[in-house]
């Protein structure tokens, strides 16, 4: 990430735009010194609300932080108000801005599928929500209800759960036809439209539509009555009764039939959860959670922005209850209006069973928070046992790793990973390209350790709480030359040897065996493999970069982005060197085939 700069350095182009804003109601973009979109917003008045960014004092650190990284500002003028919104909406689903709220939708719990586009449906078990034509209900929290539901669906419905091509043919059905959890469609025991039949009643289960249901068992059990199949009506019977018990174990009343969402919040730490309660027909049918990152508190902006998230993918409900006003209310109702075909009502509930309602969804996004959080309490303990392990004078919160990656000593990097608290801190990560461009890791190692915490000390910055080395006691002994002669022997350090998983420490031949069950050595490998996936990653890249500077562009006149378009049409070198010149001038122009076509003429057969 570039360094924040002060306000007053802004760009030229930046200084002009801000000086010529219109008046008129618009979307403004903001990207960094590479052109990376940052954030985009609406305004009411483009000239009033992107100046308050430059010069109001009170900004929160979110804010002041994108500020300093702003270098061009962008803006396309709108006729309404709500015109931009929509706009901003459509950027946002697009580009995804860093600063802009992204909702994290929790996906971890499960939902039941019905594959209701398919001839005869299926009803299985899934944690991935994809536009296939399926429906999906849920999520379920906790799972194991998820598979209860499931259950309830083969055995009341008897939709099957496998993935065969239906055809009639099959010589023999499965176990589940004799348990009455399938109706066999495989073998033709049941026709195409009896068995959509009973994925329809499937379907109004699992939808929560209860009267529905029982109205069309009921008339079932009578019609299969009427014609003497009585074990037929006793099962139908019996299907009601359970239902009924099924019903009244998962009410989550409200004697309330209109459709409403509800959302509560909890913050902590930088972190906000919201947590949605979707009822439809007085009954609550699924909830979702969502993570905000950098959030110092949760008020009418930011909830607003959660609601134009939620509803840009979602179905848009009668009601929508929340803990406070959102921010815009009434142009946020007639964005929500135009999507739904009348406006939503957007309220705080004040008393009776709403208020309860919305403790619920507040108190499931506190324990959402909690749960989020338990891996770093988990990470503590890891940590303090790593201290143990080593002998460390503080708790290892900061872990530096250094890997050095070649190919037969050309393209020579290496990587350097940062983990705190023992999770990845992707924005500390740095990659080094070696000036010693030979196999040598011992050298290379020591460079790369003189490099990274050279600066570290010339810019005043904090140092690890351990350096962790990629290899054996060879690259150990060569880190420990390099920082002695930093005047930085203070810092703790250890290596990782691939071969056995020993850990080396300095003033010790005999290496550390930490057993390979304990989490230690498991977060030890995990940071090491993580250093040598990210420098591979360079290496490979700087290989690519040399395959395609040493011959395409090799050829007089034929730059890296010809070079390039040409590998993505051709797919090889090879292909572009035998491609027919007609070929080469429908893919990239008459100017550059002749180039090609000369360059291949005069190579050497």
């Amino acid at each position: 990430m570039p360094v924040p700069r002060n306000n007053v350095e802004r760009s030229p182009a930046l200084s002009r735009k801000l000086s010529d804003l219109p008046t008129q109601p618009g979307v403004y973009l903001y990207r960094d010194e590479e052109g990376t979109l940052l954030y985009v917003g609406k305004a009411k008045v483009l000239r009033n609300r992107v100046k308050s960014y430059f010069q109001s004092k009170q900004l929160d650190g979110k804010t002041r932080r994108l500020v300093a990284r702003i270098w061009d500002l962008e803006f396309v003028v709108c006729e309404t108000e709500l015109e931009a919104l929509v706009l901003e909406n459509n950027f946002i689903k697009e580009h995804r801005p860093p600063y802009n709220i992204l909702l994290r939708d929790d996906k971890s719990y499960p939902y039941v599928k019905l594959t209701w586009k398919n001839a005869f449906p299926q009803v299985f078990v899934t944690r991935k929500v994809k536009k296939d034509g399926s429906l999906y209900y849920g999520p379920f929290f906790p799972a194991s209800t998820a598979y209860r539901t499931a259950e309830l669906v083969y055995r009341f419905f008897q939709i099957r759960d496998c993935d065969i091509d239906i055809d009639g043919k099959r010589g023999r059905a499965c176990l589940k036809y004799q348990l009455h959890r399938c109706t066999a469609p495989c073998i033709g025991a049941v026709d195409q439209a009896a068995y959509r039949e009973q994925a329809k009643e499937a379907k109004l289960f699992l939808e929560g539509k209860r009267e529905e249901l029982k109205a069309r068992l009921e008339a079932a059990m009578w019609q299969a009555a009427e014609h003497s199949a009585f074990e037929l009506a006793a099962q139908y019977r019996d299907a009601l009764q359970q239902l009924d018990a099924w019903f009244n174990r998962q009410k989550a009343a409200t004697v309330d039939q209109e459709d409403t969402d509800l959302y509560g919040s909890a913050v902590l730490d930088g972190r906000a959860c919201v947590h949605r309660l979707v009822m439809r027909d007085g009954r609550m049918v699924g909830r979702r959670e969502y993570m905000i990152e950098d959030v110092e508190a949760f008020d009418g902006a930011v909830l607003a922005e959660v609601l134009k998230r939620v509803y840009a993918e979602d179905e848009v409900p009668g009601r929508i209850l929340v803990e406070l006003e959102p921010e815009d209310l009434e142009l946020l109702r007639e964005w929500l209006g135009t999507m739904r075909g009348s406006r939503p009502s957007i309220h705080v509930p004040q008393r009776g069973e709403k208020v309860e309602l919305l403790a619920m969804a507040q108190e499931n996004a506190r324990l959402a928070l909690e749960r989020k959080f338990e891996p770093a309490r988990l990470n503590q303990a890891v940590l303090e046992g790593l201290q143990g392990f080593l002998g460390l004078a503080h708790l290892p919160r900061r872990i530096e790793c250094f890997d050095i990656s070649h190919g037969q000593g050309r393209e020579v990097v290496a990587s350097c990973v940062v983990f705190t608290d023992g999770l990845p801190d992707r924005q500390r990560y740095r990659r080094f390209k070696m000036t010693n461009q030979q196999n040598d890791d011992f050298a290379n190692m020591a460079e790369v350790i003189t490099r990274r915490y050279q600066r570290l000390r010339n810019e005043g910055q904090d140092f690890p709480e351990l350096v962790l080395i990629d290899g054996g006691l060879g690259q150990l002994h060569a880190a420990e030359a390099a920082l002695r002669a930093l005047g930085l022997d203070q810092l703790e350090r250890a290596s990782l040897a691939k071969k056995e998983e020993l850990v080396f420490r300095p003033g010790s031949s005999e290496p550390l065996r930490i057993p390979k069950t304990s989490p230690v050595l498991q977060l030890l490998q995990r940071i090491r493999d993580e250093a040598h996936r990210f420098a591979i990653t360079y290496h490979r890249n700087l290989r690519a970069k040399r395959t395609l500077q040493t011959e395409l562009t090799q050829i007089p006149g034929i730059g890296p982005l010809t070079a390039r378009k040409l590998l993505q049409g051709f797919g090889s070198v090879q292909a572009v060197r035998e491609a027919p010149a007609a070929e080469l001038e429908a893919s990239a122009g008459t100017a550059v085939a002749r180039k090609i076509v000369a360059w291949r003429e005069a190579a050497p057969q």
